[in-house]
């Protein structure tokens, strides 16, 4: 932690756990809305639970839900800018990102909530719009709290190396907690079937626990940070120059385009897990959880060694690596075949899924906490440039491109789902959903090579050196 605290020697370490604590809280309400929210509303066979929106397939590739996370998705990129616009201008005594985490929090925690309380019949029209004006507020008030949170880490932490000492505490703290979720909201459902609550209900009371959880990690930046007290140069451009300028910045558009691609298949890969488990091994939300614990050895290391393979290869090659290996373990899922326990193939089936499971935490680590180091050398080199620091429209303007995208993965995965099956009886589309993602995996691979990451750290005046030697 060395690099940190002679960055910002006014902040102490428990300034930094509850500033990262800010991580998980934010990413559960996404975990909420992707995993949970399209196993609500598209349930896979055999989860007890009604199909809330119409399965009709429209515009050649669209369901009800795909379009509903779709809307959101755009009303949420077009608010990013504007965020960031507002917050780099921002010279309020609550400091110019915390006053806009202060207004989120509350909201953002509160609507993925309200998304499992549903109005109107199953499949009707009232239940779509009630899920698209309630996705829509989530999304905006997302961007609000998110946003500045993002800028702050660049603020905070001047240095790469400091930079990701930073990620790796956000991924090393925040990393396992949303592990832990993503094993803990399917065991819970399991939990409280058992406890004789039907599977809606069950739904919704892990819903309600979620969001007690989320409110409390997203309470502690605001409590941690007030940037306030730091010195900084607010951007004086006008929201016309400061886009086009950032849009002018080659290596900025080349990292967007590589993100874009890349979450379109990363986004996929999640959710998938609940349809993996019921459809091609037939078990229930139980076992998905105990399979997800075998990500564990691999996302440990991941965060152990992560610092080492930057030091040796660089930030650009290591998100290269991490991508590629996730890449490469989702497509054989497309080559299995759906059995249940004690059939032929499913020993075969099981120990192809741990292993490829295990794959997957490997690479974890790398996307979890070097696109944010990235990100920051693109800030720096941009603050060398226009003498402003402008963090928060970049985050912005990656919002833009990047927050549709999500909504545009989750509409792709209800196609798959819809058009050609999640069941034992038509599997193909569980089986579709790890080819399609690990080829939008090893695209975004490709793109990220065309960065020109040594340029970027010249021209900022922070070139390559090796961790050992600072």
């Amino acid at each position: 932690m060395t690099d940190i605290y002679a960055d910002s020697p006014e902040l102490t370490f428990r300034d930094w756990l509850l500033f990262v604590l800010g991580y998980p809280g934010w990413a559960i309400t996404g975990s909420m809305v992707t995993s949970i929210g399209i196993y609500f509303y598209l349930p896979p066979e055999g989860a007890g639970l009604p199909t809330l929106v119409s399965e009709e397939i429209f515009l050649g590739v669209l369901t009800a839900y795909g379009l509903a996370r779709l809307i959101g998705g755009v009303v949420d990129s077009l608010a990013d800018p504007l965020v960031g616009h507002f917050s780099d201008r921002s010279t309020s005594r609550h400091g110019r990102r915390r006053i806009f985490l202060m207004a989120g929090i509350v909201p953002m925690v509160g609507c993925p909530a309200l998304l499992f309380f549903p109005v109107g019949e199953p499949a009707s029209f009232d239940t779509f719009i009630y899920l698209t004006v309630v996705l829509a507020v989530y999304y905006i008030f997302f961007t609000v709290y998110v946003a500045p949170w993002n800028a702050l880490i660049p603020e905070i932490a001047r240095s790469e190396a400091a930079r990701v000492q930073l990620s790796r505490l956000r991924a090393m703290v925040g990393g396992p907690i949303i592990m832990a979720y993503g094993i803990l909201w399917l065991a819970g459902i399991d939990y409280f079937k058992d406890a004789g609550f039907n599977a809606t209900e069950s739904v919704q009371i892990v819903v309600v626990i979620s969001t007690i959880f989320s409110f409390l990690g997203c309470l502690g930046p605001i409590i941690a940070i007030n940037d306030a007290r730091f010195e900084y140069v607010p951007s004086t451009m006008p929201i016309r120059k400061a886009l086009a300028v950032t849009l002018a910045n080659r290596p900025f558009m080349i990292y967007l385009f590589a993100q874009i691609v890349f979450i379109l298949g990363v986004t996929m890969t999640g959710p998938a897990v609940p349809y993996i488990v019921r459809v091609i091994l037939g078990r229930d939300e139980g076992f998905a959880a105990t399979l997800s614990l075998s990500m564990l050895p691999g996302i440990v290391l991941g965060f152990v060694f992560i610092h080492l393979l930057v030091n040796r290869i660089g930030t650009r090659n290591s998100i290269i690596v991490s991508i590629l290996v996730l890449g490469v373990s989702m497509f054989p899922y497309g080559m299995l075949t759906p059995s249940s326990p004690g059939e032929p193939g499913d020993t075969f089936n099981v120990g192809i899924i741990v292993f490829l499971t295990a794959m997957k935490g490997f690479s974890i680590a790398g996307f979890m906490i070097l696109p944010t180091v990235m990100l920051g050398q693109l800030i720096d080199l941009d603050e060398s440039r226009t003498g402003a620091n402008r963090a928060a429209m970049f985050y912005g303007v990656q919002g833009l491109f990047t927050k549709w995208v999500y909504a545009a993965a989750a509409a792709i995965l209800s196609f798959l789902l819809s058009a050609y099956g999640r069941s034992a009886a038509e599997p193909l589309g569980v089986q579709l959903i790890g080819p399609v993602a690990g080829t939008f995996c090893l695209i975004g691979a490709g793109l990220y090579f065309l960065y020109p990451e040594d340029q970027v750290r010249e021209e900022a005046g922070q070139p390559f050196t090796p961790m050992s030697a600072r």
